[in-house]
């Protein structure tokens, strides 16, 4: 199977957009996005419960076809679920096996997804891959049934695509053949994360992010708050929403931050894309990333980094395009903050931009990922 028009891909994701504009699982839109061109793709979303329970297909944003299939009405009661898992996975596989003209089935996550993508391959003689994302991986790993069901789509699955050589190593733990496991990283949708203008100081850091405690927003802030005793003139812009919002917006009041932090809330990609590129540097001091995207989109704006220095951010994070930082010291992020205002003149924007579109870009991953149906469509 030279041409790649030829194939015909069957995408199984974990989350989908529920409209336009809806940030849940929206990085899978740059995942079909990026093969697009090369690849004729279908793709099935089921969700255990919805609005309105049934099977709805849409041409999605006009580009991606996209069949939706919602088991059951909201509100059932929690003793429920196990039982709808099973009628969930039946639905999948009853919808999944009518795609006959398909000839591969990229799914993602090894648990359901990646069973589910295991069952129709059987049944429609094709080979399948897997794409794992969860973070961290443990949760998978360490659980007694979970990590049985990863293990054995690992192994049957006939290739794991991981979005880090972190990640790699702990899925290696399931004891899943190496020589299966293919690290493609996510791709970053430098259509929109175009680079910001060059030689322009705004006085201003971000942080994007869930405002979860271990992504850490807070923490961020507290280090903002010391770095004002030195540089007064900087502004703190925080994207996103989360269990720690309450936190951070008691400390902003509680310290008279008002005029210094803006809290944005949950912003579209366009929208964190045009945030970027109105700022000096991101802050991301996360405690466990399986790729890291906010990162990588930020450095595709030419906006260099003060991150963790844990997990996957570590692998693309360098001294030319940032600073790696303990995530769980306040000092060490206002010490990475302090460094990078110092030496920002060391940054360039063209060039750090450049390197990761290189790295993570649309085509770039759009090749590799069509490079990878082709093999397996040939064998």
């Amino acid at each position: 199977m030279n041409n790649p028009q030829h194939i015909k891909a069957l995408i199984l994701p974990e989350l989908f957009p529920d409209f336009e504009g809806n940030m849940k699982g929206v990085f899978i839109e740059d995942y079909l996005l990026a093969i697009h061109s090369n690849v004729d793709t279908q793709t099935l979303y089921i969700r255990l419960r919805g609005e309105q329970k049934g099977c709805f297909s849409e041409l999605y944003k006009n580009k991606f076809k996209l069949t939706r299939v919602v088991v059951c009405k909201r509100n059932l009661p929690k003793w429920t679920k196990p039982l709808l898992y099973l009628k969930w996975f039946w639905k999948g596989y009853q919808y999944g096996v009518t795609f006959k003209s398909t000839n591969i089935i990229h799914a993602h996550g090894l648990v359901l997804n990646g069973l589910l993508a295991y069952f129709i391959s059987k049944k429609l003689k094709i080979p399948f891959v897997v794409t794992e994302h969860t973070g961290p991986f443990s949760r998978i790993a360490q659980h007694p049934i979970l990590s049985k069901i990863a293990r054995f789509v690992g192994k049957k699955a006939n290739k794991v695509l991981v979005v880090s050589e972190h990640q790699k190593q702990e899925v290696l733990k399931l004891n899943i053949p190496e020589n299966k496991i293919i690290v493609t990283y996510n791709p970053v949708n430098d259509i929109v994360f175009k680079p910001k203008p060059e030689n322009i100081l705004f006085n201003k850091i971000a942080f994007v992010s869930r405002l979860d405690e271990f992504k850490g927003g807070l923490r961020t802030l507290k280090a903002f708050h010391r770095l004002l005793s030195i540089h007064p003139d900087y502004e703190l812009k925080i994207v996103g929403d989360g269990e720690e919002k309450i936190a951070i917006e008691k400390y902003i009041e509680e310290n008279q931050l008002q005029n210094k932090v803006i809290m944005k809330g949950m912003l579209t990609k366009s929208e964190i894309a045009k945030t970027l590129k109105t700022v000096d540097f991101l802050v991301f001091p996360s405690r466990h990333e399986t790729f890291g995207l906010v990162v990588a989109e930020a450095l595709c704006c030419g906006v260099p980094v003060v991150c963790t220095n844990q997990t996957a951010p570590k692998e693309f994070v360098s001294e030319t395009n940032g600073i790696l930082i303990n995530p769980d010291d306040v000092n060490a992020i206002y010490e990475g903050m302090l460094q990078m205002i110092n030496n920002y003149n060391q940054y360039n924007s063209s060039n750090i931009s450049e390197e990761t579109t290189k790295k993570f870009g649309i085509t770039t991953f759009g090749n590799k990922l069509t490079a990878i149906y082709q093999e397996l469509c040939a064998e």
